[in-house]
């Protein structure tokens, strides 16, 4: 399910949107700082690093007292501008909870997220964790081999109790708490982030310093280890205030310096006798006070192990300008580290890879977060697709309904104009019918005229005749065609003849032709013409 939930809030991601970018949160004795970076798998890039004083000195050791102070100072910053993120990771101190490398069976991933919901599987490990009433813990695998019988896993659990108070200052600063990340796998994380390539399976070593701790934390790609020095409350209250002498010099200084060193040197060679670390090649100081050339100088004077360097946080990365004149005011940069190394960390709501060595956090509700993260970026997803869907439902219903509708405005005189037509064809093929029944009417007028004509033309024909001419023959073709042939004494006489055939309006058009003939002596002559119809 949580792989189907990250897969399908990548898919829509560009739909839902949605970010993973966080703030992270570092308490100083008298300061809070936050920083936020963007880490593209190439560049890491630094957006926002500052440092507010607060009112009064913090207590680590009882925040639930300061937590309002906390919280009004973060609300300020993020009201002024300083941050912008909404989600935020507090780090926690040293100490605040327990830290353990523990060396297990070996266990599948399965097995292990089985077993590992049980306090009671874990105390047969760590037995301290069974005296807490309540509780909360987590784990990161650092190696799993079925060859060894060795499953390695960084443990850490604290008090739900006293866990929940400090989510509860994100809470009260108005941002959503997505992690409790401890300050020596923020270091971690961060100091394997700026490695080059070539250092990155080597063993490192970061010593940090607090106000009331001093720990070593060493770690490689499949293990890890912090170790307390044991350091007397004396040298931890000169060691606080080292930085206000010019420099740690004389029989004193010589005298504490050595015992500091001697505490480191103790530390590094358990870790190598114990552990199978290898020689460090630096010794990084992380100091939380924000000056630190002293503390600085007195370990390099009687450290004789590896060397040792105060780290420069910013060595390597990129940043904003804002970041960098800031960073130009504080003179130990280490003390941003912690917090450099939690802000490279992502809610992980898409799946996305981290830079992180170390995968490890204390906010039990971290991930029903993520996975409301999921289900808000595949909720607002589905939201805009029916809004976009809705908004083309009413783009075309804009461009295709009116001339739908007013088509069926026009549609509706289509009955009366199609029973108007079809009355039309009625009377028009009535009107056909009649026409043809008058057609043959006609017809038969016109051949009872065409038989008329040739009636009274044959009756009267003999009275037309005049002295001089006979008749040889007499013919009618095609009911019209007149064709008459005889002979005359004289052309008078046929001449004549033409004319009491047009005087008689019986024939339309005579014409005649006429030869002589010498055997005879009398004119031959041949007359056509039209018989005229009669009524």
């Amino acid at each position: 399910m949580g792989k189907t939930l990250t897969s399908l809030a990548q898919i829509l991601r560009p739909i839902g949107g949605g970010t993973d970018e966080i703030v992270a949160v570092k308490l100083h004795p008298n300061a809070v700082s936050v920083s936020e970076i963007r880490d593209t798998g190439k560049v890491i890039f630094i957006d926002n690093l500052a440092t507010v004083a607060l009112p009064r000195k913090l207590d680590m050791s009882a925040v639930h007292k300061q937590a309002d102070m906390i919280s009004d100072t973060l609300r300020t910053m993020r009201e002024q501008g300083i941050f912008a993120a909404q989600d935020a990771a507090l780090i926690l101190p040293s100490g605040a909870v327990t830290l353990r490398q523990l060396n297990l069976p070996y266990m599948t991933p399965a097995e292990l997220a089985k077993e590992g919901r049980y306090v009671d599987f874990w105390a047969e490990s760590e037995p301290e964790i069974a005296k807490i009433e309540d509780a909360y813990f987590n784990y990161h695998v650092l190696v799993s081999s079925e060859n060894d019988d060795l499953t390695r896993v960084l443990f850490a659990y604290g008090d739900t109790a006293n866990l929940r108070q400090w989510s509860d200052i994100l809470l009260a600063a108005h941002l959503n708490p997505v992690y409790l990340d401890l300050e020596p796998i923020a270091l971690a994380n961060y100091r394997h982030a700026t490695l080059p390539r070539d250092e990155k399976n080597q063993s490192q070593a970061v010593l940090h310093i607090s106000e009331n701790r001093m720990e070593l934390v060493a770690f490689e790609n499949s293990r890890f280890q912090t170790i307390r020095l044991e350091v007397n409350e004396f040298d931890q209250v000169l060691l606080n205030e080292i930085e206000s002498v010019d420099t740690p010099e004389g029989d004193f200084g010589e005298e504490v310096g050595g015992r500091l060193a001697n505490s480191l040197k103790q530390a590094v060679l358990y870790l190598q006798e114990e552990h199978d670390f290898s020689t460090f090649s630096v010794v990084y100081i992380s100091c939380d006070s924000f000056v630190a050339d002293n503390v600085l100088k007195l370990f390099d004077k009687h450290f004789t192990l590896a060397p040792v360097a105060l780290w420069n946080t910013l060595d390597g990365v990129t940043a904003s300008k804002s970041v960098t004149d800031f960073a130009a005011q504080i003179s130990n940069k280490s003390t941003f580290a912690s917090a450099l190394g939690t802000s490279m960390r992502h809610l992980g709501t898409f799946g996305d890879k981290e830079s992180s060595l170390f995968h490890l956090s204390l906010l039990p509700q971290a991930g029903t977060l993520r996975r409301n993260r999921q289900f808000g970026v595949i909720s607002r997803s589905f939201s805009k697709s029916w809004v976009v869907l809705f908004v083309l439902l009413g783009l075309w219903i804009g461009l295709h309904v009116p001339p739908f509708l007013q088509s069926q405005i026009e549609s509706r005189g289509v009955d009366p104009i199609r029973s108007e037509a079809n009355n039309i064809n009625i009377q028009l093929e009535s009107a056909n019918n009649q026409l043809q029944q008058l057609e043959t009417q006609i017809a038969s007028i016109k051949d009872v005229q065409q038989r008329r004509g040739r009636v009274l033309l044959t009756e009267t024909l003999p009275d037309l005749v005049p002295s001089g001419v006979e008749l040889d023959s007499f013919s009618v073709q095609n009911d019209t065609e007149l064709l008459i042939t005889g002979t005359g004494r004289e052309r008078e006489n046929i001449n004549l003849f033409m004319s009491e055939l047009t005087t008689s309006g019986l024939v339309e058009a005579p014409d005649v032709s006429t030869g002589f003939e010498e055997a005879s002596g009398l004119f031959v002559f041949e007359l056509t013409g039209t018989v005229r119809r009669q009524n």
